[in-house]
């Protein structure tokens, strides 16, 4: 050996394991060790590093031990490994085998098998699964249980036949194991136990685990698995608790038929196994757990989750357990731990519970609401933060469960969500008493004294406000059924107290402009009782009116600003829910809206909102002639003053706009230095002008978007009238905005103006870290800078409204689309000055305006419209990727996609970065959304080919749109971001699905598809960077073989140029392949094959399989807890080793 390599490989693996090592040096760490994987003489470095003689750490051991196993595994056949030193690989292997007790590499041999066969999906087991999972069941079975699950001796059916017949007088392995627990458990009780016990028990609990999955369910009886199970999670072993708590989880998350469960789940309810489970979780509950010790727990409350929804609540089970009290109790006490990962994690059972058809009527459950209720309503004060700060037990499992706050802040956020749901099917089973306890907590939250200051809404008090009056609106909108049903005895009762509870909330009059905004918020979810009880109604209305004129002491009031728009919000939501029940007052509110608007009492924002109540009262109302009418007085003046000729003037040129604007005067003001009222009167005078154009375009998108969510023609055909008026101006709008990116725009100016063309520090920190800045107190004096500021906001927010606006009008369809010379139209105004956007507003340009416009547009219009514009944005696009890309390859690419954005630094070159990594995300989305968009199911008897849509066959049947769009998808394969890289494999993977659904009409081009696809995937296959993407890649790279290999030689070309892909062993797999007839063993084949072209860690070709269909899906906690993965550095703690040892021999 070379003594500086070996000083080498255990200076990486220090880096790696040291937590201190930064991604970078760990990456170069972790590069280095897969090569030293492919080096002939790793295997020798690997038997020095495992030999406990040389005294190395369990972490540095297992490593030595897969740089052997690669070698066996992987590159036995390799003519760089000499007989001579295949012998040394032996003659070492069997040394370390020594090593070990016979029955640990017994047990450590069985489970390796059963993994690679049962539950990874091996490559080399895959070729020959069915016999050997039928070789499994033999032997894992006694002969009895075999002659009673095949009385026939065989297995399947007509051609799929299987002997499964076991050994005369041959108990089985699982039973072997059971009676080899029974002997150790009890000893590893006492002081008495050595580490051989421990070891030998967690052996065969593993092994345990990794059976049972699918081994027959009466070998599980008959060995008295379960009791064992339970008492090992009792053990004061922390590693045989951890083990016996795998195994718990595994059976918890079996499929099984009711027979099955009769044997292998109802003894472990029924018979005191609930008792011994609790009693091992409350054991360790009330602790500050951390390490294997909280990872124990972890796993307990996961298997307790997933027995509850796998077993308990399975679909056709109507049976009740005899301790079903003590198994929600447990649940209950699960809820209610300090660990956000875990109460979060049980409200999976609550709402499967909950809605199950025989145990949402089971009088045990009921009594378990009330205490849900109460726990879950304390969710919906969002104090995590709180919490946080004030309680240590909390905070210890918060530092525990996450890596940065946002991830905290993303979890909670789901809470959130959680809670509803458990209260929303709460409330139905015990409708008046939950409904009466709600408004005792409203009730009480109403008499809370809020405190004065200016960030009110971040107080534990107002938390706790806005918590009951969530809760109330969930327990209403969940009542709206029983409140509907006259037949139900309870429903006057709850309207009365509906009613009682609505009086209380109009009486309030506190003087916190932020409870007022909180309370006319909450009003709209009275909307359906107003239909049934419309006795306040007129009180409601009132109360929200008065709040939108309320009175603000300053422009910079923003709690009040808040509240008036808030309660303009809440009449839009009451106007388009009972639009007939408000009609008749029709009168009196367009009284009351015009009053408001002509006093000038409420600003434009306001006057927009209260205009859309009209509108949607009018429009969604059932009168088909008064909806014309009030279209019409609502629509029409806002839709011609949008095209006066004083706005077209303006917009004929940038320069004008520019003008309009107001840059030429804050150019001017900046350069005096103008401040305070010479300032604010050139702000008032400025903002006047701009809201000509900036409030038409928003009221009109906000009108659409309160009008435009049907399907009646007769309503879009308002619409269609005044496209005429609108889209010359909205487009030239957009021309503008794009004009004045340019730099060169804005010379002549004062350098402050350059702000305008300039992401602001807080900007970049939002776009970095995804979290808003701190809020800084500013100078009372107004500065010009901050009227620059103004504008740069407003122009970003009139480029969004207008992008918007437009991607509204293509909702209306063929009226839009049979403009007249759209396409130059629409090409002329997105794209003329496209150049000059950045990638940011290149991302929102393509998103908002350009995703619509293609995926809205009707079949008989797509050649007309979208052919030439597809065929010059797509080869754009292209083309201006792969510049950022090679530059941002050359400066240095220093993002790490899977560390926090919080730890980042702000800088310009970040910035950069994460605009590009952005806008090929949002180009990789586009494309996918294009050619997936409405794949549909075919017509016919189930199992037929899926449907391309016309938008898709479009695409893909046009040679010139197909050769522009798949060198695109490719090359956003090979770029250093994962997310891009397997979003455009799964596009990739429709759009191989439609060429060879189209065969042969696409012979011309899917050869270079495929060729372009497969050296893509292969690229970036064997770049470390693309790890977490390995799975989908993998896939593709399958996929395209199988299907496109069976009529086109491309693939088979790709294959042979890739390293290590030599002309007989490709010949020999190309006979195999062409042998097979089935596809899932054809995909075995070239995945089998694929790892001697590639060479890439194992772990990347494992994953854990689904067994069957499930009744639910699984659950695995997603906090720190995941399955160990086999990766370079997998210690032994998580994985033994044998895995792959029979490799070493097979010649």
């Amino acid at each position: 050996m070379d003594e500086s390599v070996l000083r080498n490989l255990l200076s990486a693996l220090e880096s790696i394991n040291n937590a201190t090592t930064t991604n970078h040096e760990r990456q170069l760490a972790q590069e280095y060790c897969e090569t030293l994987k492919r080096d002939p003489a790793g295997p020798l470095y690997g038997y020095y590093l495992a030999h406990k003689d040389n005294q190395q750490p369990d972490t540095v051991r297992h490593f030595g031990l897969s740089l052997m196993e690669n070698t066996a595994r992987y590159k036995w056949t390799d003519a760089s490994l000499t007989p001579e030193l295949k012998a040394q690989i032996r003659m070492n292997v069997m040394a370390l085998a020594l090593e070990a007790t016979t029955r640990e590499m017994s047990l450590l041999v069985l489970r390796s098998l059963c993994e690679d066969v049962c539950i990874y999906d091996d490559p080399v087991a895959g070729l020959r699964k069915k016999d050997l999972r039928a070789g499994l069941l033999i032997i894992m079975s006694s002969e009895a249980i075999l002659r009673e699950q095949y009385p026939d001796g065989v297995k399947g059916h007509k051609d799929e036949v299987t002997l499964m017949v076991g050994e005369q007088g041959n108990d089985g392995w699982l039973s072997r194991i059971s009676i080899l627990l029974q002997e150790l458990l009890p000893r590893c009780q006492t002081e008495a136990k050595t580490p051989a016990d421990e070891k030998i028990a967690v052996a065969a609990l593993r092994t345990l685990s990794a059976t049972l999955d699918w081994v027959i369910s009466s070998s599980v009886s008959s060995a008295s698995v379960i009791p064992l199970i339970c008492q090992a999670t009792l053990s004061p072993s922390e590693k045989v608790r951890l083990a016996g708590a795998e195994c718990y989880d595994v059976l918890s998350s079996r499929n099984l038929s009711e027979h099955e469960r009769e044997k292998m789940i109802w003894p472990l309810l029924d018979e005191g196994g609930i008792d011994l489970i609790s009693k091992a979780y409350l054991a360790q509950s009330n602790q500050s757990l951390q390490g294997d010790s909280y990872l124990f727990l972890q796993k307990m409350v996961q298997a307790t989750v997933n027995l509850g929804e796998q077993q308990l609540c399975a679909k056709r089970n109507a049976r009740v357990p005899k301790e079903l009290s003590k198994f929600l109790q447990l649940l209950y006490a699960m809820t209610s731990h300090p660990s956000v990962i875990l109460s979060s994690f049980v409200s999976f059972f609550w709402t499967t519970l909950l809605r199950h058809e025989t145990f949402s009527k089971d009088p045990t459950v009921h009594t378990f609401i009330p205490p849900l209720l109460e726990l879950y309503s304390g969710v919906l004060a969002k104090d995590f933060e709180y919490k946080r700060e004030s309680d240590p037990v909390y905070a210890h499992f918060v530092a525990q469960d996450f890596e940065s706050p946002s991830d905290f802040r993303t979890k909670v956020g789901s809470i959130f969500q959680k809670a509803v749901d458990v209260i929303h099917l709460s409330v139905p089973i015990v409708p008046l008493p939950a409904f009466l306890w709600v408004a005792n907590k409203v009730s009480d939250a109403l008499k809370i004294e809020l405190p004065t200051s200016s960030n009110v809404k971040n107080t534990i008090q107002f938390q706790i406000f806005d918590g009951a009056l969530t809760l109330m609106e969930i327990t209403i909108s969940s009542l709206t059924d029983i409140i509907s049903d006259k037949a139900n005895p309870q429903s006057e009762e709850i309207l009365a107290a509906m009613n009682t509870l609505l009086g209380m909330l109009i009486e309030y009059n506190g003087k916190c402009p932020a409870a007022l905004e909180r309370i006319a918020a909450s009003l709209s979810s009275y909307a359906d009782m107003f239909k049934l009880n419309s006795t306040l109604l007129f009180r409601c209305l009132d109360k929200l009116f008065k709040s939108v004129e309320y009175p603000m002491s300053s422009k910079s009031d923003i709690d009040v600003r808040e509240l008036r728009y808030r309660s303009g919000i809440t009449l839009v939501k009451i106007g388009k829910a009972i639009p007939n029940t408000l009609y008749p007052i029709y009168g009196e509110i367009d009284t009351a809206i015009q009053r408001l608007i002509q006093q000038g009492v409420i600003s434009g924002g306001e006057k927009k909102t209260l205009l859309s109540f009209q509108l949607v009262i009018g429009f969604n109302a059932g009168m088909a002639l008064e909806r014309n009418a009030i279209f019409e007085k609502v629509v029409g003046p806002v839709a011609v003053g949008f095209q006066s000729t004083d706005l077209q003037e303006v917009l004929s040129d940038p320069a004008k706009f520019m003008a309009f604007i107001g840059a030429m005067e804050l150019s001017e003001a900046s350069s005096k230095n103008l401040q305070g009222q010479e300032v604010e009167r050139l702000g008032t005078v400025v903002a006047q002008r701009r809201a000509l154009l900036s409030w038409s375009v928003d009221a009109l998108l906000t009108f659409m978007r309160e009008t435009l969510d049907t399907k009646e023609s007769t309503k879009k055909e308002l619409w269609a009238a005044y496209l005429g008026p609108m889209l010359p101006n909205l487009l030239s709008t957009i021309r503008c905005l794009h004009a004045i990116c340019d730099v060169q725009a804005w010379t002549g100016l004062s350098p402050e103006m350059s702000r305008v063309l300039m992401l602001s520090p807080e900007e970049k920190e939002i776009m970095v870290t995804g979290k808003a800045p701190s809020a800084t107190t500013g100078s009372s004096t107004l500065y010009a800078t901050k009227l620059i500021s103004d504008l740069k906001t407003w122009l970003s927010v009139l480029r969004d409204h207008c992008y918007k606006l437009l991607a509204q009008l293509t909702t209306l369809g063929a009226p839009f689309y049979s403009i007249p010379a759209l396409q130059p139209i629409l090409e002329q105004s997105l794209f003329e000055h496209v150049d000059k956007l950045t990638n940011r507003q290149l991302r929102l340009l393509i998103n908002s305006a350009a995703q619509p416009i293609v995926i809205n547009c009707p079949a008989e219009y797509m050649d007309s419209t979208l052919s030439h514009l597809l065929m010059v944005l797509f080869p754009y696009l292209d083309q201006r990727l792969e510049r950022d890309w090679k530059a941002a390859a050359a400066d240095g690419l220093v993002m790490d996609e899977q560390g926090d954005p919080e730890d980042l630094d702000v800088s310009d070159e970040i910035v950069k970065e994460v605009m590009l990594r952005d806008l090929t995300y949002y180009v990789a989305n586009f494309l996918y959304a294009v050619l997936d968009f409405g794949r549909q199911k075919g017509i016919g008897a189930p199992g037929t080919h899926k449907e391309l849509t016309p938008l898709a066959l479009h695409i893909l049947s046009n040679e010139a749109i197909a050769q522009s769009v798949i060198p695109l998808i490719c090359r956003i394969i090979t770029y250093k971001d994962t997310k891009s890289c397997t979003r455009s494999a799964e596009t990739a993977l429709c759009v191989m699905g439609a060429l060879v659904q189209s065969y042969p009409r696409t012979q011309t081009i899917i050869g270079d598809f495929a060729t372009m696809v497969l050296q893509a995937a292969l690229e970036a296959l064997h770049d470390p960077y693309h790890q977490e993407g390995q799975e989908k890649l993998i896939l593709l790279i399958t996929e395209v073989y199988v299907e496109v290999r069976a009529f086109n030689e491309a693939p088979k070309a790709v294959f042979q140029q890739a390293l290590g892909a030599d002309a007989s062993r490709l010949e020999a797999f190309e006979r195999e392949l062409s042998a097979t007839t089935n596809k899932t063993k054809k995909h075995a084949l070239v995945r089998n094959f694929l790892q001697g072209i590639i060479g890439v860690a194992k772990s990347e070709w494992f994953k854990q399989k689904e067994q069957g269909d499930k009744p639910a899906p699984v659950r695995t906690i997603a906090g720190s807890y995941e399955r160990p993965s086999k990766n370079v550095m997998d210690s032994e703690q998580h994985e033994d080793i044998g895995d792959g040892l029979a490799s070493l021999f097979d010649e």
